[in-house]
């Protein structure tokens, strides 16, 4: 996730499932977990939200599977670890798309979660970066603090 407005995804969002995207149409067997509740101000979940977008690029439906609890990072790998337990009835891997000021956390959050993950990078726009840094680097210590 990374927030919508109403039932459109923002730009930052935009760019993580355009990213997404890039890798199913080349690994067309995999499946994409999206996973985000339903926000302030938001008028459906992040994840229906964000399979509406996936769907309209093209994904098929049955290649996407919502998980509509998560309201954080941590629970995004959490609850999304449940339903890939469920799925999957051996070891897997996964890779989750973030943009370049989250993939410290993010890491760290998978690995706490359980998951063996690595990364899918997302572009992001110039202007972003001065507040997408800040608001991480108080994330991290929340993490170091809080260990979640």
């Amino acid at each position: 996730g990374a927030g919508i407005k109403g039932e459109t995804v923002s730009l930052t969002l935009q760019h993580r499932l355009d990213a997404a995207i890039a890798y199913l149409k080349k690994n067309p067997d995999a499946i994409v977990v999206v996973s985000g509740a339903q926000g302030f101000q938001e008028d459906i979940s992040e994840a229906l939200a964000m399979e509406m977008y996936l769907v309209k690029k093209g994904i098929p439906k049955a290649q996407i599977i919502k998980e509509e609890k998560a309201t954080s990072t941590y629970e995004n790998f959490v609850y999304s670890k449940q339903i890939l337990d469920k799925y999957y009835n051996m070891p897997y891997r996964i890779a989750f798309v973030t943009n370049d000021f989250h993939i410290f956390r993010g890491s760290k959050l998978a690995r706490i979660a359980g998951l063996d993950a690595t990364h899918l990078h997302a572009k992001m726009e110039w202007y972003t970066l001065c507040v997408s840094y800040l608001r991480e680097f108080l994330a991290v210590i929340k993490l170091w603090v809080l260990k979640q």
